[in-house]
């Protein structure tokens, strides 16, 4: 349960390009809804908020190595607090503690709790009761005068997160007082330099993210987070290109390998995703360079791409990084016998096909192992097809009609009809 911070969330979050299902912010009147007291403590460029009711299971969901981990808060573990991350040459974090609901002798607590911050030189400031707003007396804690300052001038002006554009749809879609947000446009500030190090570059992957919605809300279930994505209905955002791709199912946990570290998998409905493919293209002012890299691989290769896609009748591509290296799936409709390792004459179709989250660098080979086509390096597809794979370890994998599968060995995310789930994994 350790891995379950605030950045954990975050890795993850790239692939919601392949979710659909996204809550729209079209312009209409978000439904009015309960607005946590706390967020008035929040700036309006916050990256990232973080609300809970209860102190002691919201702070768990930010960074284990903060130094507000160091506080004693046992007096206040069923306070509300709200935990923004800000960027100010780096991100820096502010916690509003209510304190209007400690015990009888909060007066004591708070005083005990100032004089720990002040060992541990964080910056604090008591906010008085405001009975006008019927907000309750709160303290702030950060490490950083200057981010203080900025939130006494937020506090002074009246302004905070909520005039931020989308950021009441993104509310009304978490629907409840516990909840993270994330603001998608703060993505290269919120990732850490070894986001996903070894599997995507980290450029593109906060650039894709910033396109994919305008919020993001994790919203705590009875197992895990529902993730769901923000933004207007424009073709622009990926979160609503996929939207009406049909389910499908995912049969990749069969051949994975117990060493697996990361798989992405990807039911796929023809033509109903080329055709959200090339509507995301246009709406991105990238068409005619996507037709023009079609037809470089067509005359490279002697195949022109969509008619191998047809012809293969493909039904799921999948990227799989595990000990032996990385590689690329394509399930096609009639299984394909296993299959040595030999030059791939393909080289390019699935990057370009199906975004660049599957290219692996080295498609130089194909092979054939359980019924599913391989493409990669020669040491990579041999070491794939010689994995062991002892009765009985199958992965458990949430594979029915689904759109979308990430996997890592502590966290699934997964798409399907109910949603955006993100669960941990006790075991596989």
């Amino acid at each position: 349960m350790s891995k379950k911070s605030l950045f954990a969330l975050f890795f993850i979050l790239p692939v919601l390009f392949a979710c659909g299902g996204g809550a729209r912010n079209d312009g209409a009147v978000p439904q009015q809804r309960h607005i946590p007291e706390l967020l008035a403590a929040v700036p309006s460029d916050a990256l990232a908020v973080i609300c809970h009711d209860r102190l002691a299971e919201g702070l768990r969901l930010y960074d284990s190595t903060s130094v507000l981990h160091q506080l004693d808060l046992s007096a206040f573990k069923n306070a509300r607090m709200a935990l923004s991350l800000c960027y100010n040459g780096s991100l820096v974090p502010v916690l509003a503690l209510d304190t209007g609901r400690a015990p009888a002798d909060s007066s004591e607590s708070v005083l005990a709790l100032l004089g720990q911050a002040a060992t541990l030189r964080l910056r604090t400031e008591y906010v008085a009761p405001d009975p006008e707003a019927r907000r309750d007396g709160f303290l702030l804690i950060t490490p950083s005068d200057a981010q203080l300052t900025a939130v006494r001038r937020h506090l002074t002006e009246h302004t905070s997160i909520l005039d931020a554009p989308g950021f009441r749809d993104a509310l009304a879609v978490a629907d409840d007082d516990r909840f993270v947000i994330f603001r998608n446009g703060g993505a290269d500030r919120l990732a850490p330099k070894t986001w996903l190090q070894g599997i995507f570059p980290r450029r593109e992957l906060t650039a894709f993210l910033r396109i994919v919605a305008d919020w993001t809300v994790l919203r705590p279930g009875s197992d895990g987070f529902d993730v769901l994505p923000v933004c207007s209905d424009s073709d622009a955002y990926y979160a609503n290109i996929l939207e009406a791709l049909p389910f499908g199912d995912s049969r990749l946990g069969a051949v994975l390998p117990p060493d697996t570290r990361f798989a992405l998998a990807m039911p796929v409905g023809l033509p109903e995703m080329r055709q959200a493919v090339e509507r995301f293209q246009d709406a991105s002012v990238k068409l005619t360079r996507y037709r023009r890299t079609l037809e470089e691989l067509r005359k490279s290769s002697g195949k022109d791409p969509l008619k191998w896609e047809q012809e293969v009748g493909v039904r799921e591509i999948a990227l799989v990084h595990f000990g032996g290296g990385a590689l690329t799936l394509v399930r096609p409709a009639k299984a394909v016998a296993d299959r040595e390792p030999a030059e791939n004459p393909w080289r390019g179709f699935l990057p370009i096909l199906y975004g660049s989250a599957f290219a692996t660098g080295d498609d130089s080979f194909t092979a054939a192992y359980g019924g599913w086509y391989l493409y990669g390096s020669e040491s990579a597809l041999r070491a794939f097809i010689d994995a062991e794979r002892p009765d009985g370890s199958a992965f458990r994998w949430p594979g029915r009609g689904c759109r979308f599968i990430v996997y890592q060995p502590d966290k699934t995310l997964a798409g399907d009809k109910k949603g955006i789930k993100l669960t941990w994994n006790s075991n596989r």
